[in-house]
């Protein structure tokens, strides 16, 4: 009798089989043996493990796991199963199931090596680096010959930065086992993250001769040519690699960007197209591709591909990963300074990361000089060459105070012995080369040099090496002028900027605290070629190919600024102005046909866009001059550009953005003095290209401003851009002295303060600066006492950044004053006239009522610039008188235009009037409660506010019809009336003034308790935006401020026991400039000695240094306009017969 074999014997035969049917490949064969066995015996554990395996092997992963977890459940104590488990899982994406199985094996299996090198792979491919390795050195315990834990710990170490330990884990991997390419590639890697190209070359070269095709060295050896500046064998690499293996990602990319720089711009954008046809989310090759489409004028892609590249930086800054977009590119984008700032914060968060443990291995030693030896200064840069930063900074390190600093420059970049470096490196006390040195010793060396402030001129640009500073060679780090944004990184201390490119409510984009210079933060080079004044424009034309007549826009930015939007704005103004071109710089002759089609679908002949080539320096300067009008960009400024054309005395006009990048035009206009050519709004730049095409006369008196003072402006003053420089970096460094973590900090200008006899102009500043004119005649109270003010930091900046002048009246004193900007400082012109009450203004004129009669002025530009024949240019504004209404003494108070008539607030009268050729007045309105015109002041009518062109609301002090009636309830009887219906809409008020109607709303000063109040007419609710000291008498708006004036209270018997006095200490008088939106007052030009009380304040847009004349200035009879000419008919000039011609 035979005995019965169990189901486990009577499957060993099987188990063999398909063991070997397994390892020979035969997986289907595998799989079905082992269903037929298992018909017989559907619980074997081990049939069940070996068919999960061939399932596996087969590709099959899904079923493998539902085979394996049967065969676990019968049999959950074998760590085998455990282990495939794990692989299952992993396989599936399933890591942290698949770890679990893994750890359950090693439970069951402590010295299972496979199963612990397999849980090392796991974790590493999550990301548990340190893990990881525990994992591998646990493998190399058991097994210390284990190579591939030794590599895989490698790879782990590289990963986490730590690049010896790599290095030695590579090498021991080597002596294990030979050949190893992986090892031997993976350890060049780790040299060329260490700088040590040669040795990185040796390794890839060994591990071709152990793989002669194996595609990551080949794709390696490419980039190790194209460093070394071989673009075209690197090119040739690449197409190697690709020949092996088509869709090898890596080198599709570095084949795309070595065709970028070479300006391949076809075969490059066919490449990234390549790649994202591979991988759809790649972001460099996003980032690569909407360059080129930027480079090439294909529009109609951009929107589309910088919405897909928005949307995975997006995801990555979410996701707390690397974003792999260059911060340079961020720049050209549609994006917010906070969106740059948070992907070049997460770029430099990946550099430092990249640099693992090369920073805390590095011990750079040494100590810094003594804080009283001469500073020693350090830029960075890889552009000491033939290149716009070089341009820019020619003349820097020349200039530099020896006395107070040492001057040393580190170039990174390419030697081509072109003129700019050779005098910059003669200029440097020392110029060191260190291309191609490691980033360990470029910082060693620093440090050696003893630098105490490093300097980064290079940014994320190209040759650039922000990550050397990460090492911290230098106590003070700083980025200027080659990069325009923050470099988002902690190891930058300072940004050199100004208050237009970064105004302080900007600052916080930026991760740098601000080094504010006092006037552009561009430095420029004043000793540049200077185009020859005796070439004509219509000679220079016609050496372009332009046409002679045509109005000349142009744009010499590079193409990859230009977006759709912008150029549609350009191809409208070219249609609202028939008779003119646009010109722009020349890329390929390809690209130009583009960019014309473009045109010709915005319905402009595609004739009129001309393209300049590229040629040298001096020609491109000159040639600046055969053009009427520069058009900028909007994301990207024009930087150099701008400046060069400014400097060939070409005007130029901008869109300021949020972004540094779009805003340093702006700032250049502001330091040549023509703020009035920077807009808000893309509208706002439409509206005013048109109008200097069409007001050539305007232009030309740019062009001349240009030209004339172009070494006086401060743009180009280059030796006080370097003091400025200096005195940033001294008080960087002195802050430093005191212990105390980086700030903000300003180079401030002169004293504010100043003195200035009778009527002659105030300087906000030191007045030695400024000219000085016949003092007049003092008509106020105490003619003897001097005028003398302050302003603030705020007023200063906000006046600086305003783009316009501010005129103020004061009766008290007998003056008009007119504050303006000149470029370096607040200005004051004082002009006497006789008790100057209310002031009206529409465009270039203005109406001022004094005591007996009401003058009108207009603006007589032509004139403006040599009124003072011996200082040009003094002024860009001259309001000349021109008609004068004798009206007898009305006590006019507010007037307005509007209606085609100037309305008047006739006190006197107690009604709203108009002017006229047969009387004193003519009564148009007044308020219901006054019976009868009479000149008794019964209610005090005071204010007026139009809405549109017409008279809306009117304050007075009283609700009253006797003579000075309104004097016995000052404090608290004021009110509003509308003038429609003549209701009084609004009570309670303390001797109110100055209505407004601003952004929907009534705006007043109640003055009797020092407030700015706004009121909702329909409501009648009343709100308080802010409350100052002093009686408030003139308001105006521009944007988000108004303009409120102060006085003292000098006439007891009229304001004595006013709120306002038992409210604040001190009264003070002056100009307030308010934020509205937050009820902050942010500047105050304040009145010390010689006027006490304003009366009305007005904003002059786009009029920066502007003077009024008075009848008593002979001036007044040697001034001639007429609508197309304007002369100066001076005795010195009829003496020559030679007037003075504009026009």
């Amino acid at each position: 009798m035979t005995s019965r074999k169990s189901p486990q014997q009577r499957s060993q035969p099987a188990i063999a089989q398909i063991t070997k049917l397994g390892q020979s490949g035969q997986f289907a064969e595998a799989i079905a043996l082992c269903q037929a066995t298992l018909q017989q015996d559907p619980n074997s554990p081990p049939i069940l493990h070996l068919l999960g395996l061939a399932l596996l092997q087969s590709g099959q992963p899904q079923q493998a796991l539902a085979v394996l977890q049967q065969a676990i459940a019968l049999a959950p104590e074998v760590p085998e199963f455990q282990n495939h488990l794990g692989v299952v899982l992993c396989q599936l994406g399933q890591w942290e199931a698949g770890i679990k199985a893994y750890q359950r094996a090693i439970a069951l299996a402590p010295n299972a090596i496979d199963t612990r090198f397999n849980l090392g792979l796991a974790l590493q491919k999550q990301q548990q680096f340190e893990a990881a390795i525990a994992e591998y050195q646990q493998v190399i315990e058991l097994n210390p010959r284990y190579a591939a834990a030794h590599y895989q710990q490698g790879n782990c170490w590289q990963q986490l930065g730590r690049w010896q330990r790599a290095i030695a884990a590579y090498h021991i991997a080597l002596e294990c086992q030979s050949p190893y390419p992986e090892a031997q590639y993976n350890l060049g890697v780790a040299f060329y993250a260490l700088g040590d190209r040669e040795a990185a070359q040796r390794c890839y070269d060994q591990a071709l001769r152990d793989r002669p095709q194996y595609v990551e060295a080949l794709n390696a050896l490419g980039t190790l040519l194209h460093d070394r500046g071989q673009a075209r064998a690197a090119i040739e690499q690449y197409q190697q690699v690709l020949r092996l293996q088509p869709n090898y990602v890596p080198a599709l990319f570095n084949l795309a960007n070595v065709q970028q720089r070479l300006e391949q711009y076809d075969p490059a954008y066919e490449t990234y197209h390549r790649i994202l046809e591979l991988d759809p989310h790649h972001p460099k090759a996003l980032d690569g591709l909407v360059g080129i489409v930027r480079k090439t004028a294909r529009w109609n892609e951009l929107a589309g591909l910088e919405s897909r590249l928005w949307q995975v930086v997006t995801e990555r800054l979410a996701l707390g990963t690397d974003v792999e977009v260059s911060p340079y590119s961020s720049l050209f984008m549609p994006l917010g300074a906070a969106q740059q700032r948070a992907i070049a914060e997460r770029h430099a968060t990946t550099l430092v990361r990249k640099l693992g443990d090369r920073l805390s291995l590095l011990d750079l030693g040494g100590s810094q000089p003594s804080p009283t030896d001469r500073i020693r200064l350090g830029y960075v840069s890889g552009d000491f060459r033939h290149h716009a930063v070089a341009q820019l900074m020619l003349r820097l390190f020349e200039l530099h105070d020896r006395q107070q600093f040492e001057v040393f420059a580190y170039s990174l970049g390419p030697d081509d012995d072109s003129a700019y470096r050779q005098k910059l490196m003669a200029d440097c006390d020392r110029f060191l080369d260190m291309r191609g040195q490691t980033l360990e010793a470029i910082a060693h060396q620093i440090r050696a040099d003893g630098i105490q402030i490093l300097i980064d001129l290079a940014g994320y640009t190209e040759h650039a090496c922000p990550e050397l500073f990460a090492f911290r060679p230098a106590p003070i780090q700083i980025t200027y002028l080659g990069y325009p944004g923050t470099l988002g990184a902690d190891y930058i201390d300072y940004i050199v900027t100004d208050l237009v490119v970064t105004p302080p409510p900007l600052a916080h984009t930026l991760t740098e605290q601000c080094l504010y210079l006092p006037y552009s933060y561009q430095i420029n080079n004043n000793q540049q070629f200077r185009p020859d004044p005796s070439q004509t424009r219509q000679s220079l034309r016609e050496q372009a190919g332009l046409p002679k007549d045509a109005v000349v826009f142009c744009c010499f930015n590079k193409l990859e600024k230009i977006e759709p939007t912008i150029f549609s704005i350009w191809m409208s103004i070219l249609q609202q102005v028939p008779a003119s071109v646009l010109w722009l710089l020349s890329s390929d002759p390809v690209i130009d046909d583009r960019v014309r089609a473009i045109a010709s679908s915005h319905g402009i002949d595609p004739t009129r866009l001309y393209f300049a080539p590229r040629t040298s320096k001096e020609e491109h300067i000159t040639r600046h001059r055969a053009a009427d009008l520069f058009l900028d960009t909007r994301y990207y400024n024009a930087h150099t550009t701008a400046s060069d054309a400014l400097w060939a005395g070409l005007p130029l006009i901008t869109p300021a953005g949020e972004t540094f990048a779009s805003r340093v035009a702006a700032s250049l206009l502001y330091a040549v003095q023509l703020p009035q050519l920077v807009t808000e709004t893309l509208q706002e730049y439409e509206d005013l290209a048109i109008y200097l095409a069409t007001h050539s006369d305007e232009l030309q008196q740019y062009q001349a401003h240009l030209d004339i003072h172009r070494l006086d402006l401060p743009l180009f003053d280059t030796p006080q851009t370097v003091r400025h420089l200096e005195q940033v970096y001294l008080l960087a460094w002195n802050h430093h002295c005191t212990g105390q973590p980086p700030t903000h900090l300003q180079v401030k200008l002169p004293s504010t303060n100043v003195s200035t006899p009778g009527s002659a102009p105030a300087v906000i500043s030191q007045p030695s600066l400024l000219p000085t004119v016949n003092a007049e005649t003092n008509l106020d109270e105490n003619p003897g006492e001097p005028v003398s003010c302050q302003a603030d930091e705020g007023f200063q900046h906000w006046l600086r950044l305003s783009g316009g002048a501010i005129a103020v009246t004061t009766y008290q004193a007998g003056k008009v004053l007119m504050v303006g900007w000149n470029g370096q400082q607040v200005t004051m012109l004082l002009r006497q006239f006789s008790k100057p009450m209310g002031m009206a203004v529409m465009g270039d004129r203005i109406a001022l009522a004094t005591q007996h009669e009401v003058v009108l002025f207009a603006n007589a530009k032509p004139l403006a610039h040599d009124y003072l024949e011996q200082q040009p240019g003094r002024y860009d504004t001259l309001y000349l008188p021109r008609a004068a209404y004798y009206t007898g003494d009305l006590n006019i108070h507010d007037m307005s235009f509007g209606q085609g008539r100037l309305w008047m607030v006739n006190t006197r009268f107690s009604c709203l009037a108009s002017l006229s050729t047969d009387y004193s007045f003519v009564p148009e309105w007044r308020p219901s409660f006054i019976s009868d015109l009479a000149p008794e002041d019964r209610c005090h009518l005071n204010g007026l506010a139009m809405v549109g062109d017409r008279p809306k609301y009117v304050t007075a002090l009283g609700e009253t019809n006797e003579v000075g009636g309104w004097r016995e309830n000052k404090a608290k009887g004021g009110i509003v009336i509308d003038v429609d219906t003549n209701e009084v809409i609004h009570r309670g008020l303390s001797m109110p003034h100055s209505p407004q109607w601003y952004e929907g709303a009534l705006w007043v000063l109640n003055s009797g308790v020092g407030e700015l109040c706004r009121i909702d007419v329909q409501k009648g609710d009343r709100t308080v935006i802010c409350a100052l000291p002093g009686f408030g008498r003139g308001l105006c708006f521009v944007g988000d401020y108004a303009l409120m004036g102060l006085c003292q209270i000098r006439e007891r018997h009229i304001f004595g026991g006013l709120p306002v006095q038992e409210r604040f200490a001190q009264l003070l008088c002056g100009v307030a400039i308010v934020n509205i939106r937050t009820g902050d007052q942010v500047g105050l030009l304040k009145f010390d000695s010689g006027c006490r009380e304003l009366y009305d304040v007005k904003f002059l847009p786009g009029m920066l240094r502007p003077t009024i004349l008075n009848l008593d200035k002979p001036a007044v009879r040697e001034a001639f306009t007429a609508p197309e000419v304007a002369y100066w008919l001076r005795p010195s000039n009829l003496i020559h017969d030679d007037p003075t011609m504009f026009g």
